[in-house]
């Protein structure tokens, strides 16, 4: 973790958890300045995935927290922002970080007015969308199983296709708003689930794109 200290300014570099997905050292950014906090975070150090900006107004907290002594040690943020994910922890030497930020001037308790934090709201998706796209994923792979022998070798065009079918609905529900209004429960954001989003994305993406070669490999031998 490198840390560097301007005036009135401090960064460093760790891992973070965001919503349910977690990012390893080195692969989020601490930024702050005496008026703001800046978590962003990155997938494989090739592309920004989230920036998270808070005012001191809209930090309710920031708390040491452990998973596991000396292996899972960081801070958490406790925000009153409903448009990102409840859950937001920058892991890190607490300690330090703390200095750092203490360094900045930024403070908690002379921000006047502080918002409540976000009350834990559950699941942000709805159940039935997911469900089905669930049930359909298994009847494509289960489909491909059954019927392989004979009929084409792996990965066959139905694995590409559920793999095809997760990419694409992902990726369009981060940026149709139509979309979003029938897989997100009213009142919910996609700023929420984007981590998840974007990592369901990366993974189907590129495994689509290394399964559709090797198909096309296996079908040019047979």
């Amino acid at each position: 973790m490198s840390d560097t200290t301007a005036k009135n300014c401090f960064a460093t570099r760790g891992g973070a958890k965001v919503g349910w997905v977690n990012y390893s050292w080195p692969l989020a950014r601490l930024e702050v300045n005496s008026q703001e906090l800046t978590v962003t975070t990155t997938m494989f150090g090739l592309f920004e995935t989230g920036r998270y900006t808070f005012s001191r107004e809209q930090i309710v907290s920031i708390e040491r927290y452990s998973v596991f002594p000396l292996l899972g040690n960081g801070l958490r943020i406790v925000h009153s922002v409903t448009g990102y994910p409840q859950k937001l922890i920058f892991w890190c030497r607490p300690d330090s970080v703390l200095r750092g930020i203490a360094s900045t001037g930024f403070t908690l308790n002379d921000s006047g007015a502080i918002s409540p934090a976000v009350p834990d709201r559950g699941f942000p998706l709805r159940w039935p969308p997911l469900i089905a796209l669930i049930v359909i994923w298994n009847l494509l792979l289960g489909y491909e199983s059954v019927f392989r022998r004979g009929h084409f070798s792996f990965p066959g065009p139905f694995t590409l296709l559920a793999l095809a079918l997760v990419f694409t609905l992902s990726v369009a529900t981060l940026f149709s708003s139509g979309l979003q209004s029938k897989v997100l429960k009213p009142g919910r954001s996609v700023g929420e689930v984007r981590p998840a989003l974007l990592l369901i994305a990366t993974v189907t993406g590129f495994m689509l794109g290394i399964l559709s070669l090797l198909h096309i490999f296996v079908q040019s031998k047979q």
